[in-house]
């Protein structure tokens, strides 16, 4: 979750042409939709928690499971990718005044730190209570966390930081992903990769040119989507290094912004049949069913990643001409949230565990139960930000936070720059 700044202007390191991405802005204004984007896409996750949870936990079951979970795995899938393209917008952002070596040490700082701690800290409370949930364990708290904590077996594998970082996997990758296309966004900022960028945006400036970048995404899914079918699995993964790809290349040219404001409504005349092909699908006899079950190359199985592909990046297109119209301007709420998203999505899914917990269980109607952990969840992750991360240096520093004595307001203007509290 990775904040973005106001655009910079440093000359040394910005080449004359991406100095300021978006003409139609001020040279110091704030993009903020990118910021009300992400804080919707955080508090879609959150809702996505408590459901999933109640599903686990309390066989909270749609109708048809199968039906369901492919409605799932499209929101979760689409999510994820709308946030990685936002931490790609932000690291063009920060690399704007860092060098290589001090954009991937604030990584660390920011991403690294706050997943050791969470793995330390957060996922054995998480996972103690989740197995009381399931009457899997009956112990005390202490033998509980030695023995969860003695049998971590972190590999590099999604399964793997899911099954002992749960949410926290987020972080792994978006380290990695940063260490891995660095290379690729420096070499983006010379005169080489600035004419591919020149180049690029032209391509997409055309119409319907911005569909063009969904070639990648649905290669991956058609090639690794049989063999790794789960979620968040490698096809998943390498579909999201692609977009954390074109979030920084989006804000490389005013062209692309162009692009997307032009053909934005387009976006929204594919998605929405796109979406409705596979909601048909899943109500058709046993394919949806099948094709999730036994995943293989096949042409009905390729036909759906690559349908799949074609409506999450039609969404993703249509998200950002939304945000472009109607939610680039600031106001208090947007403030707030601009360093509480990291911490947020880090606590959250503890919180939705505890309150899940001890109240879902209530014999009320099953929505009004959704509502009320739900409304509790978000209430107490919020306080507990507030009260103890925010005001807290060692806790803020555990949770990605720069220390209070380096804040200040996101769009103070010093030096004719301004000041940023990126990543």
């Amino acid at each position: 979750m990775c904040s973005q700044q106001a655009v910079p202007v440093n000359k040394v390191n910005m080449p004359s042409r991406i100095r300021a991405p978006i003409p139609t802005h001020g040279a110091h204004e704030r993009l903020y939709y990118l910021d009300w984007l992400k804080m919707l896409a955080v508090l879609g996750v959150f809702y996505a928690h408590v459901a999933w949870l109640f599903d686990m936990l309390y066989h909270w079951q749609i109708e048809n499971n199968s039906r369901g979970s492919a409605i799932v795995i499209f929101g979760a899938q689409w999510g994820m990718a709308l946030i990685f393209l936002l931490a790609g917008a932000s690291a063009w952002f920060s690399l704007g005044s860092r060098t290589g070596r001090q954009f991937i040490g604030e990584r660390f700082a920011r991403l690294v730190i706050p997943f050791i701690a969470g793995v330390i800290l957060i996922a054995p409370p998480q996972a103690y209570f989740m197995d009381l949930s399931r009457s899997l364990y009956h112990g005390s708290f202490l033998q509980y966390y030695l023995y969860y904590i003695s049998h971590i077996r972190l590999l590099l594998s999604p399964q793997s930081l899911t099954a002992y970082g749960f949410q926290l996997w987020f972080l792994v990758f978006l380290f990695l992903f940063s260490l891995i296309a660095l290379p690729l966004f420096l070499y983006l900022r010379r005169e080489q990769g600035q004419r591919f960028i020149s180049w690029l945006a032209a391509l997409c400036e055309r119409q319907g040119g911005i569909f063009i970048l969904i070639l990648p995404i649905a290669l991956i899914q058609i090639a690794l989507g049989p063999p790794f079918p789960e979620y968040p699995g490698w096809a998943y993964i390498f579909s999201w290094l692609v977009y954390f790809v074109y979030g920084y290349l989006f804000l490389a040219d005013p062209r692309f912004e162009k692009a997307i404001r032009k053909q934005g409504m387009i976006a929204l005349f594919i998605g929405v049949p796109s979406l409705l092909a596979i909601v048909i699908m899943m109500y058709a006899p046993g394919y949806m069913n099948i094709w999730e079950s036994t995943p293989g190359y096949s042409v009905p199985y390729e036909l759906y990643e690559l349908l799949f592909s074609i409506a999450a990046w039609s969404w993703m297109i249509f998200a950002l001409y939304f945000g472009m119209r109607f939610l680039n301007s600031g106001n208090k709420i947007i403030q707030y949230a601009y360093e509480a998203i990291l911490p947020f999505y880090i606590l959250h899914f503890f919180i939705i565990v505890v309150i899940t917990f001890f109240f879902v269980q209530w014999e009320v109607n099953i929505v009004a139960r959704y509502l009320l952990v739900s409304t509790l969840a978000l209430a107490t992750t919020l306080a507990v930000y507030d009260l103890l991360i925010r005001r807290v240096s060692a806790a803020r520093w555990l949770f990605g936070m720069k220390p209070r004595k380096q804040e200040s307001d996101p769009h103070e203007k010093s030096g004719g720059e301004v000041r940023s509290t990126v990543e």
